[in-house]
């Protein structure tokens, strides 16, 4: 490792370097063979952060300043943004093929500043739950605990976003526990975890609803989703879900009751995993990404019968009513239930249809679409405003006007 630069990059960060010391790192820092020391320092940087805490963009806007200031012709490269882009944001490196200098000379913080008039805040809990009785309960504004009962079912609510059915003695003698189907709608700018009775928990993302039984029946485990939900599925056996039967037997009470997931275009089937859905009808295409376990993912979009057996680590993708599957990278496919934005290379268009869902804005293009791939990683729980400085640092203008996010070419 380049025990110079080293010395620079920590001086840089500190805020403590000479201003020969300032144009040195900045000149290191722009040449290609300097590139896996740029990466390692960032990598350490990385992980020593408190990433959960909103980052470093406060602190951007002087770093930014006190470039413009003694740096007057920086290099500008293709505005790739790597997972390091919440410390690259405040020095300005990014990482692609190359690591380059990339900001703008005639980058204004002042007069970008009058762009946003009104900041918007992150989404949060927030959510609606229909009974199968048709009442609607808003769960943002209810009590915490008990908030409802259903076929012998408890419905408890937690203070930290969370909705939890219990199953009662009641419900395991109630035959129409399995037919009693309850809603949960996130809108834009909410999200929420549900616990179902058999332990299967399900996190649902902005913009998203799933529908499902009170009490499962005893053949399968069957929700319906629009959106994007996350699922660690609970392995349940006919003998724990409590079915005895003539018909089925002792030899089957160690059979495994299976698990689907229905949305629009396909079908989903697992006995006991970890994945997550993408299927958002405003999307091209329809993701299932597979953590632990195996699913068979089904397209119903076809007379002919498509489907594939996923591993750990593959997504399944359905476009243009073809599915196809192959590795990915997973922590992109999850970012958003642990609580981040992470995008590999992805164009503008499907930034911002993330961006609208979690902040509830509408967003408007003006002009061609900037062609632009981003690569980054950031907090969730960053203001529009802040996470809207990334796109402004590589060229892209933009403005809020009420609740439109205005694109300007």
């Amino acid at each position: 490792m380049n025990t110079r630069l080293t010395y620079l990059y920590q001086q840089y960060i500190d805020n403590t370097c000479t201003a020969a010391e300032r144009e040195e790192f900045l000149s290191m820092i722009a040449q290609k063979q300097e590139d896996r020391t740029i990466t390692e320092l960032l990598d350490g940087t990385w992980n020593t952060m408190n990433t959960t805490e909103e980052l470093i963009f406060p602190a951007a806007n002087s770093v930014l300043e006190n470039i413009l200031t003694h740096h007057k012709k920086p290099v500008v490269r293709k505005t790739y943004w790597y997972r390091y882009a919440a410390i690259a944001a405040a020095i300005l490196v990014v990482v692609s093929a190359g690591i380059y200098f990339g900001i703008k000379t005639k980058y204004n913080s002042k007069s970008k500043d009058a762009n946003y008039t009104v900041d918007i805040p992150a989404g949060k809990n927030k959510a609606t739950l229909t009974l199968a009785n048709g009442a609607v309960i808003n769960l943002d504004s209810v009590t915490d605990g008990e908030i409802a009962q259903q076929a012998g079912i408890a419905i408890n609510k937690t203070a930290d976003g969370q909705l939890v059915y219990n199953i009662t003695a009641k419900a395991e003698k109630d035959a129409t526990a399995s037919e009693a189907y309850n809603t949960i709608a996130t809108p834009r700018g909410g999200q929420y975890q549900v616990n179902l009775p058999d332990g299967t928990k399900i996190w649902l993302n902005a913009a998203s609803s799933l529908k499902y039984p009170a009490v499962f029946g005893k053949d399968e485990r069957k929700v319906e989703l629009i959106g994007e939900a996350y699922f660690e599925v609970a392995k349940v056996t006919i003998e724990e879900q409590g079915i005895k039967s003539k018909e089925q037997g002792s030899r089957n009470k160690d059979k495994r009751v299976p698990f689907i997931v229905v949305t629009d275009k396909q079908k989903i089937e697992v006995l006991g995993t970890h994945f997550n859905v993408n299927s958002y009808p405003d999307e091209n295409n329809t993701k299932t990404t597979l953590l632990e376990g195996s699913v068979r993912v089904n397209t119903t979009v076809t007379q002919e019968q498509d489907n594939v057996i996923l591993k750990p680590g593959q997504q399944s993708l359905l476009k243009n009513n073809r599915l196809t599957a192959y590795a990915v990278d997973i922590d992109e496919a999850v970012a958003w239930k642990n609580g981040y934005f992470q995008f590999n290379e992805s164009d503008l268009g499907t930034i911002m249809r993330q961006l609208s869902r979690w902040y509830n804005v509408d967003v408007v293009f003006e002009g061609r679409s900037p062609e632009d791939l981003f690569h980054f990683k950031i907090p969730r729980n960053l203001s529009l405003t802040d996470v809207l400085k990334i796109f402004e640092i590589n060229g892209i203008n933009l403005k809020i006007e009420g609740r439109t996010l205005i694109v300007k070419s």
